[in-house]
């Protein structure tokens, strides 16, 4: 045993994705994505964002709502196209990023693959997000 094998320097991992068919550059060739991983840091902090107050009764309890972190995960690991890039923006006539993401550029399924995708690029399986969103 080795403390050395802990010793990893801080790799953000980005990978290409073809997240849909429908964009294409001038020789006809599919675009791809570039999504990038994030840290349990920026995890978290995107996490403590996610958390609301819900009546239930008389009391109010703290709920997490899972449709708000995967937006703000994917706003945070699509790295291309730059959904912050004005000149994208204003063509959609959009500024908000994440209704850039899932009204203009994609379809329900490519959303929801793209999710997977950055979800398990992350180091969670399907099924462990499911449960994560959970609780």
């Amino acid at each position: 045993m080795s403390l050395e094998s802990f010793m990893l320097k801080d790799e953000v991992k980005e990978v290409e994705y073809v997240a849909s068919n429908r964009f294409v550059d001038k020789e006809g060739k599919v675009e791809k994505w570039k999504l990038k991983t994030i840290t349990a840091d920026e995890n978290d902090a995107i996490r403590k964002q996610c958390y609301k107050q819900v009546q239930v009764g008389k009391r109010m309890k703290q709920e997490f709502d899972t449709v708000k972190y995967l937006e703000l995960l994917a706003d945070k690991c699509v790295v291309y196209p730059d959904l912050h890039n004005v000149e994208l923006q204003n063509f959609y006539n959009e500024m908000d990023s994440i209704k850039l993401l899932k009204k203009h550029l994609l379809n329900p399924g490519e959303y929801d693959d793209l999710m997977q995708e950055i979800q398990e690029i992350n180091g969670y399986s399907l099924d462990d997000a499911v449960e994560e969103a959970k609780n």
